[in-house]
């Protein structure tokens, strides 16, 4: 990797929810790759959910904004958004390299059939969040040029068990070619179903660390700010869970070592490269969350271990984009032009430089909350909603984000906004309108930031309220008629053309707007949709997938 070898091979192991702080729990895998492995302890993936953070490594390391896959459902993200037909796997099979993916691809790969993606040698995709035993799976091949079919099938195998019997297959059968394997773990994801031999392993465990059950909130956005403390009951349900999460990560430090020792029996593992990491971390009781998809460190900060036969073992607090500079270091071990967003880190893996970047976009598209985005440095946090909420946190001497000093700091804050504002995708920014009033006259633009040049607005789905209507330039107006609860999915797009596929950015999105009576106070109705599109609160099986909501919407809360 560091004498400026090209076509090497490249072995990518991605967890699924892995926190940053849990390198750790695989240890066999540690040991046995510590002798020339770099960590980077200050490693962040630039929108912490599954299936966009995926879609931008598989891209080739481009934002989210450039690949349209935001969220992991459509129609604002999912496996039917995600255009795949040049991305790292068909150019680097293009290039002669054996490719394999084994495991979860895209969140709804389902809808697609029983498809394969062009550029895999070697596919094998699972049903993204169902059962470690017991699950579909789709087997098959495709060329970088075109799609296969796949054969469907029901597995009993253990899951994780199978992935490391299928890499090392695929090892097997490709003895001469460079590989790019790709295994893409459920582990720990829900249901977390550790293997039989490992239940049990961490019995007792609980997990206080960072800003848990934070006792003070009202500092960070409303949404958060409303949300109360964990019950004892929650809290003892939360470390269950988090037991089997760490306990379905011994099968995986398993394979990783079977792997390995696979690799070095081929003689292939001097020219190859190894990498472990995660698409996105979770909060567990940090701030009072559960779940992913927020800004904070538990949830945008990932493992990340790197391999080679030449390397140094060291750690490294160089700021690196997972999801964007994996792509650029696969197409850098190849001798590929360069593209994307990211930037590879064969240089600072190598030790030829300290620094790699000077900060790391954030930015998510939630179903319910505001929109945000934000930046964080070496030694700053800055994140902002679209309803103008502002986080400053010094991670120097704050690591656990537990005080923002926006307010404080208005002008490192005033700096940071300035230099997001050329950094943020498209978005639209609220959710709830303001009420009207049947026969009084409307007028209010829908919120949106990002992307670049005019948006274009059009009304996608749900029932416009009698007598308005909303124009290109995103304006809702007229002199409402009738009363009600109005649910609205609005599109909005820029005029911008993505550097990945030629589309111009956009954002999709349900808005709630409520009429009342001209002559009488109207208070809102109850929400006539969620909108939830699994990000943050999203938590594990036996945690109720969303409880901080519950929670929220329980009387007296």
């Amino acid at each position: 990797m560091c004498g400026g070898a090209v076509g090497l091979s490249l072995v990518v192991l991605l967890l699924d929810d892995m926190r940053f702080d849990q390198l750790e729990v695989l240890a066999a895998a540690d040991a046995r790759l510590a002798e020339h492995a770099v960590v980077f302890d200050r490693a962040y993936v630039t929108i912490p959910m599954c299936c966009p953070e995926r879609a931008s490594f598989l891209s080739g390391g481009f934002l989210p904004q450039y690949t349209g896959v935001l969220t992991n459902e459509a129609p604002r993200g999912g496996a039917t958004v995600f255009d795949d037909s040049d991305t790292l796997a068909t150019r680097l099979q293009g290039e002669g390299y054996a490719t394999a993916m084994l495991g979860k691809y895209l969140n709804e790969y389902g809808a697609l059939g029983p498809y394969v993606p062009p550029g895999w040698t070697h596919y094998v995709a699972v049903d993204e969040s169902g059962p470690y035993r017991g699950y579909a799976a789709t087997s098959g091949s495709s060329t970088p040029d075109a799609p296969g079919v796949g054969v469907d099938s029901f597995e009993d195998a253990y899951i994780t068990s199978l992935q490391g019997s299928l890499a090392e297959a695929f090892v097997a059968d490709h003895p001469t070619e460079p590989l790019f394997l790709y295994v893409s773990f459920r582990a720990p994801h829900a249901p977390h179903e550790p293997a039989p031999e490992d239940r049990g392993a961490f019995a007792g465990y609980t997990y206080r660390g960072g800003a848990f059950n934070e006792s003070d909130v009202s500092d960070k956005p409303a949404w958060i700010a409303d949300t109360p403390p964990l019950t004892e009951a929650e809290i003892v349900s939360l470390d269950l869970n988090n037991a089997g999460r760490l306990e379905s990560l011994l099968a995986v430090d398993r394979v990783i070592v079977g792997l390995v020792d696979r690799l070095e029996a081929a003689g292939r593992l001097e020219d190859t490269v190894i990498v472990i990491t995660s698409d996105n971390g979770q909060q567990w009781g940090e701030h009072r969350l559960v779940g992913k998809g927020v800004g904070y460190e538990e949830s945008v900060r990932v493992p990340l271990l790197v391999w080679s036969a030449d390397l140094a073992p060291r750690h490294s607090d160089a700021l690196v984009a997972t999801n964007l500079d994996l792509a650029a270091t696969a197409t850098d071990l190849a001798a590929l032009p360069a593209r994307g967003n990211g930037v590879s880190l064969r240089s600072v893996a190598c030790g030829d430089t300290d620094t790699h970047r000077e900060h790391v976009p954030l930015q998510g598209w939630p179903g319910n909350e505001p929109a945000w985005a934000g930046l964080v440095t070496p030694g700053w946090k800055y994140l902002e909603t679209g309803v103008g909420e502002v986080e400053l946190y010094d991670l120097v001497n704050d690591p656990d984000e537990a005080e923002n000093i926006a307010g404080s700091e208005g002008a490192v804050a005033a700096s940071f906004a300035a230099q997001l504002a050329e950094a943020r995708g498209l978005a639209i920014t609220e959710t709830q309108l303001p009420a009207a009033v049947v026969g009084t006259p409307y007028s209010h633009g829908v919120g949106a930031w990002g992307g670049s040049g005019t948006y274009r607005w059009t009304h996608a789905r749900g029932e416009l309220p009698a007598g308005l209507a909303l124009s290109e330039a995103g304006v809702l107006s007229g002199t409402p008629a009738a009363v009600g609860n109005y649910a609205l999915t609005l599109l909005v797009q820029d005029d911008s053309t993505s550097p990945y596929d030629g589309r111009p950015q956009s954002d999709q999105r349900q808005v709630r707007v409520s009429v009342g009576p001209r002559s009488a106070p109207f208070t809102p109705g109850p929400d006539p949709g969620c909108g939830c599109e699994g990000g943050a609160g999203m938590g594990a099986a036996g945690f109720a997938a969303g409880v901080w909501r519950q929670r929220r919407r329980r009387p007296g809360a």
